[in-house]
């Protein structure tokens, strides 16, 4: 049994890491928690992200944080969204 202060997130092990969903992470302060995410990988972890129409940053944000899932609010993105993580382990949703 693994204990509780620790997680494996994409086959590394982090200890006592926070797993965060970005609501917005697109918005101002959305990327401004995830500069800060990744400024201390070990203590954080992206675990979910979401934007409402911002398919463009959303994507990049996805493939550098390689978080278990992305939402899109926009349902005329999702398609998109779909096809550019097609290769990525990461499961993709829509509002």
């Amino acid at each position: 049994m693994t204990p509780k202060n620790i997680t494996y997130f994409n086959n590394k092990k982090f200890v006592n890491a926070k797993r965060i969903a970005l609501l917005g992470s697109t918005g101002s302060i959305g990327t401004q928690a995830l500069d800060v995410i990744s400024r201390y990988p070990d203590e954080f972890i992206a675990e979910i992200l979401t934007a409402g129409n911002n398919i463009e940053l959303l994507i990049e944000q996805a493939k550098k944080f390689q978080p278990d899932s992305v939402v899109i609010g926009n349902t005329n993105h999702y398609n998109l969204l779909k096809e550019s993580l097609k290769n990525l382990p990461i499961k993709v949703l829509c509002r």
